[in-house]
């Protein structure tokens, strides 16, 4: 196979060590130059500076955990006009048999790099990786808020307080009130229900004091205090992120006001889907079906003998997949939108399942487009797009 790369280098990544390895030259025995190096900071700077004294642009890292992101950094920030810099699915470039160790990997990944069989994976720009960490950050504070309230929820119905059957959210500005005068009281009069509840809850007073009756002991009313104040804590730290990712995203504000301008896309939606897809999409993925493909929004093709085994969705990215179904579920439910009119003349048939499915793609569909051409959304042409498409596009 012929070469097309005259120089070329393979990086194995490792927690504590990189085993790397260059070739050079285009005949078919080319020039091998291995080394190690460490991964400590000092040890990644002497790693860009060996790859400068062999004059090597082209470089390919496995994408082992997270270990591969100070190495690509390293080689990011000192150099950035490397021509190519690729982090491969370790997946997709499985050495031969018997031919595994470290040394040989890292020559093997040189090898297909030398060939041009990588296919590098997706990775967008620092500002874009910088709001993924935190909006990533955000869902798993949420998860962890959500877990806290269920907790709240059951030591309430434990002690036989029934707060949840007369108030929709428990940890509301009513419920918080109430919740936090029964920490320090242990019990609560009807005077405290009236102070505490706000006049918009449709439960009456004499209702919502009938469903908190009781009493607390000192060591249950302290039990209650702690989850309260973890809520709270959680709560804070939320806030927190949310202001730095609005920070973060200021070079980018444009882009969520294109976004925000979709039916069921708000602000928090929009910057959470430029986290993952970058704000410039078009950049990374030839087309807008690639995209769909990688965020999992695409049916596999598990075809044999002319027989369809399989048309399930691919995993794809969870994150992406998991905000777009929601968007979903919200755009469905704007009156007259034309997600809201696909949905409802094709759930019947498809099932809402994979009918949120279909409209999340159409979403994503609709992101990319826009972002490649800087345009906002337009309901006139999204109804004519999207008054009777084919079902195969689904």
């Amino acid at each position: 196979m012929e070469a097309l790369l005259e120089c070329c280098c393979g990086i194995d990544v490792h927690r504590d060590s990189l085993q790397v390895c260059i070739l050079k030259g285009l005949t078919d025995n080319p020039e091998v130059i291995r080394a190690e190096f460490k991964t400590m900071q000092q040890d990644l700077q002497e790693l860009v500076q060996w790859l400068v004294r062999h004059d090597c642009n082209h470089i390919a890292m496995e994408s082992t955990g997270v270990y591969w992101r100070p190495v690509y950094e390293a080689i990011e920030e000192f150099h950035s006009n490397y021509q190519s810099l690729l982090v491969v699915n370790a997946h997709h470039m499985r050495n031969l048999p018997g031919r595994k160790s470290d040394i040989k990997d890292s020559e093997w990944i040189a090898t297909l790099l030398r060939h041009g069989l990588l296919s590098p994976s997706f990775i967008p720009d620092k500002i874009t990786r910088t709001l993924r960490e935190y909006s990533r950050l955000y869902r798993s504070f949420t998860g962890e808020k959500s877990r806290y309230v269920n907790r709240l929820e059951k030591f309430l119905q434990t002690h036989g307080f029934k707060l949840s059957s007369v108030i929709s959210n428990i940890y509301g500005v009513s419920g918080r009130r109430l919740l936090y005068k029964l920490s320090e009281k242990g019990y609560l009069l009807s005077a405290d229900v009236i102070e505490a509840v706000d006049r918009r809850v449709k439960a009456s007073n004499e209702e919502i004091h009938a469903a908190i009756k009781g009493k607390l002991t000192l060591l249950e009313r302290r039990l209650l205090h702690t989850l309260l104040t973890k809520i709270d804590q959680v709560q804070s730290e939320i806030d927190e992120i949310l202001a730095i990712m609005q920070e973060v995203i200021e070079p980018y504000q444009s882009v969520v006001e294109q976004l925000d301008s979709i039916p069921g896309v708000d602000t928090l939606a929009a910057q959470t889907v430029i986290a993952e897809i970058s704000p410039v999409p078009h950049n990374y993925f030839s087309t807008d079906a690639k995209l769909c493909s990688w965020a999992g929004l695409s049916p596999r093709n598990d075809e044999s003998a002319g027989k369809v085994k399989s048309r399930k969705i691919l995993h794809g990215n969870p994150y992406i997949k998991s905000i777009l179904c929601q968007v979903a579920w919200a755009s469905v439910r704007v009156r007259n939108s034309p997600f809201a009119l696909w949905f409802w003349s094709h759930q019947g048939k498809l099932g809402k399942k994979k009918a949120i499915i279909a409209v999340a793609r159409k979403i994503l569909t609709l992101i990319y487009k826009l972002l490649q051409s800087g345009e906002f959304y337009d309901p006139i042409i999204a109804l004519k797009a999207y008054s009777s498409p084919p079902l195969h596009n689904s």
